[in-house]
């Protein structure tokens, strides 16, 4: 064999060795996601660096009481709004004295379960004013300002137990409608079961306080509203009324109850309810109009939803493979409450919640079957058997799933996220608790495409999707100042009592507006401190050695805490958040005099 000949013999065989691996690495690709190329799925959810999402995903986060902000597509992990968690530094400060743990610690326990977080709505599209979120632990909502990202109400509602399903009215937030899921005594204070009851809530948006209150039948569980203003739905369990779980499922039909606000509100106005804990509550069996109806649905319905086009209201089966869908408009209309049902297609087993897309189709979740499934609504209603379009496996036992705006009058029917309870191998092993897994699915076209899949800590529930160009220009990133903020060269000490000391004090890159201040041993001591910054992204922290302080003032922003000086000494106070080359020589003492 001549030198020339060699040579091309050996690149001949790498050549062919080059396009067999080729081969078999696009074969290994394609098997991976069933046939689908990786490259092309990554490149759909990737954000470049410096560039921004299309959406941001607010979920839910369960035990931690608090809300994870993610961006979609790409799936990135933003940040959490601390809730009924007393969060050191940021939104609540771990100790008492500042406004924010007041806040929460005036309204019960300093934990919470978060389950459904909403959105306000204007026209029946988002504004991005304001994000609701419930504690189905203390029977408690919070209402989350998103021009800062931060808790601003926090409100126990009376009279419930076990806050669960909430909603806002549409199209204009007229009220935030929250569950009682539990049935329990109305007024508590009693162990009679006869005396239980469940309560359906009519809050104010902003005050969170409660207008009135529905006495329903049942467990209360999932909310939503007609797009009208009109109307409050809920699915309704354990019609049975029983207390345990076996006697929650004896019946075949539970419900789907619809509480006409117009119908209630003139309840309110002739005078028809009963104060009870300082909440007007009406019993609809003692109203002159009719205030509720019940439509029956196959037992234990869960997921309840309301189509963009308002026509329709949807109890999803749980314990049947059916979804209820129900003509809103004949509710009032007919005599027997089932002539309002339109269709009950069979879509799977362990349906648990149905969203939209805005081009007439519905997507369910199927716990027991591990799936998402794509159904056309009109199909089904018509018994056209072709209704079912698609259906996609999901990593596993998938409990909600939301649609990007599907909750609004125009979804984008661009991507869905599905929420699964089961991570099982999805991510690296981090002991028995494993995280949570969301996984994203392209709906644009016909068929359902998985893209992705990202982890939570345990444990998100739900999650509601707003587009970035309709919230970014609400969210501040500098704040104006308040009447009670400290302006520069205005920091000082006042002793306002014999045993009180009232420190006023800026801070701005490297240093505080107070080297040292000096205090006596069991003086009270209140710090008012304001970061007199004008850029964004200049954020100081306060925190003060032994005595468990630890603060967050974002620029513009002023803070206060409360404490009792009760350990003499030096104790140095320093910045927690990394702000300039000199950050870590911004700091100053609290000088403690021993003796009082």
């Amino acid at each position: 064999m001549s030198k020339r000949t060699s040579k091309f013999w050996i690149l001949s065989t790498v050549v062919v060795v080059g396009l067999a691996l080729g081969a078999a690495c696009q074969n290994v690709t394609q098997t991976a996601q069933g046939g689908a190329d990786l490259g092309n799925l990554a490149s759909r959810t990737y954000v470049p660096v410096g560039e921004w999402d299309k959406y941001y995903a607010f979920l839910s986060g369960g035990q931690s009481g608090s809300v994870f902000v993610y961006g979609l597509p790409s799936g990135r992990y933003i940040r959490s709004i601390p809730v009924y968690e007393p969060r050191a530094g940021y939104g609540y400060a771990n100790v008492p004295g500042t406004e924010s743990y007041e806040m929460l610690a005036a309204s019960g326990p300093m934990w919470g379960d978060t389950h459904h977080p909403i959105l306000s709505e204007t026209g029946g599209d988002y504004d991005g004013k304001s994000l609701w979120i419930n504690d189905k632990a203390n029977s408690r909502i919070a209402r989350i300002d998103l021009r800062t990202f931060e808790t601003k109400a926090i409100s126990k509602i009376p009279n419930l137990q076990a806050t669960h399903g909430i909603a806002v009215i549409s199209p204009d937030t007229s009220y935030v409608v929250a569950n009682g899921e539990f049935r329990a005594e109305v007024p508590q204070g009693s162990v009679d079961e006869a005396s239980y009851g469940a309560i359906m809530a009519f809050l104010d948006p902003t005050t969170l306080e409660p207008q009135f209150e529905v006495l329903m039948p049942g467990n209360c569980d999932i909310n939503d509203s007609s797009k009208d203003g009109r109307w409050a739905f809920t699915t309704i369990y354990n019609l049975e009324g029983a207390v345990t779980v076996e006697g929650m499922i004896q019946r075949e039909e539970d419900a789907i109850g619809a509480v006409d606000i117009h119908a209630a509100e003139a309840a309110i106005e002739r005078g028809e309810f009963e104060v009870i804990n300082g909440v007007k509550v009406i019993d609809p069996d003692a109203t002159s109009e009719k205030v509720v109806y019940v439509i029956p649905v196959p037992k234990n319905p869960h997921g309840c939803d309301v189509t963009p086009d308002g026509k329709y209201v949807m109890g999803t089966g749980k314990l049947s493979p059916t979804v209820t869908v129900i003509d809103i408009s004949q509710i009032d209309q007919v005599e027997n409450p089932r002539d309002a049902i339109a269709g009950q297609p069979d879509v799977g087993l362990g349906p648990l919640h149905t969203t939209f897309d805005g081009r007439g189709n519905a997507y369910t979740s199927l716990f027991v079957d591990s799936q998402i499934v794509k159904w056309d609504i009109e199909k089904a209603i018509a018994g056209d058997p072709t209704y079912v379009i698609d259906r996609v496996d999901v990593h596993y036992n998938v409990g909600h799933t939301q649609a990007t705006l599907a909750e609004t009058m125009h979804p984008t029917g661009e991507y869905l996220l599905a929420l699964n309870k089961l991570s099982k191998d999805q991510f690296l092993p981090v002991g028995p608790t494993m995280p949570e897994s969301q996984e994203l699915i392209d709906i644009s076209g016909e068929k359902m495409t998985m893209l992705s899949t990202f982890p939570s800590e345990p444990e998100p529930h739900d999650a509601v999707f707003m587009l970035a160009k309709d919230l970014i220009p609400h969210v501040i990133q500098t704040e104006e100042l308040t009447p009670d903020a400290v302006p520069e060269g205005g920091s000082r000490v006042e002793r306002v009592g014999p045993n009180e000391v009232h420190v006023y004090m800026t801070a701005i890159r490297s240093k505080y507006g107070l080297n040292d201040f000096t205090v006596k041993q069991g003086d009270k001591v209140t710090i008012t401190l304001t970061n007199v910054e004008t850029i964004r992204d200049m954020s100081h922290g306060f925190a003060v050695e032994d005595y468990g302080i630890n603060l967050a003032l974002d620029p513009g922003q002023t803070r206060e805490v409360t404490f009792v000086a009760d350990k003499p000494g030096t104790h140095w106070y320093y910045c927690t958040w990394f702000c300039s080359a000199l950050h870590l020589e911004m700091r100053g003492r609290m000088l403690v005099e021993a003796g009082g």
